[in-house]
């Protein structure tokens, strides 16, 4: 080996040890940055993960809370058709009672609500007028301490009666009665029904 082939030898292994430290140098810095972005994507994997899980919590909570809130509504729904079923029958079965039992019942509300001492009349519808047992026309006046009689004319309404004193009119009858007291009964068949 001569001298040129000597420093050729030395130019091509200086050559080669300065690529091969090149190449291991971005052999190094690429190992770096695969770990760098390695551990940067864990990171935000971990993070994104975290945040999906709450908001899947958050979606789950509030569909539970919807659903609660449907089903109680649904709930009301149901109580309150039954409430109002359950009085409507008790309306029809006041209408359909039988006549002794219907004319008690208008008895004590005359009781109640006529104005001792006063001038006065009772309408009843025409049905209730057919029915009414030929005593009760003559408790009439006894009912309310001599002051009431059966007026001649009938009125347009379900049951009961209304009561006229003067000219005014007090609407006693049972749609009257049960429009008037229905948020009692709701109450009174809602505790009775629910408790």
């Amino acid at each position: 080996m001569n001298g040129l082939d000597r420093i050729l030898e030395q130019i091509k292994n200086d050559s080669d040890n300065a690529v091969k430290k090149i190449k291991d140098e971005a052999d190094n810095a690429v190992r770096a940055d695969q770990e760098r972005i390695s551990k940067e994507t864990a990171k935000t994997i971990e993070e994104i993960a975290a945040r999906t899980k709450a908001e899947c919590a958050d979606i789950e909570k509030r569909g539970e809370s919807s659903a609660a809130l449907v089903k109680k509504q649904a709930t009301l729904a149901v109580k309150q058709s039954i409430i109002s079923d359950m009085i409507q029958k008790a309306h029809a079965r006041l209408l359909s009672m039988p006549d002794d039992e219907y004319f008690d019942l208008i008895e004590k509300m005359i009781k109640t609500n006529a104005h001792a001492g006063e001038k006065g009349s009772v309408k009843f519808n025409s049905n209730d007028i057919k029915r009414m047992p030929q005593s009760f026309k003559a408790e009439l006046a006894a009912l309310s301490g001599g002051g009431l009689t059966l007026s001649e004319e009938t009125a347009g309404i379900d049951g009961g009666f209304i009561l006229v004193y003067g000219g005014i009119e007090e609407n006693c009858s049972f749609d009257a009665v049960f429009s008037e007291k229905h948020d009692e009964l709701q109450d009174e068949v809602y505790s009775l029904l629910f408790s």
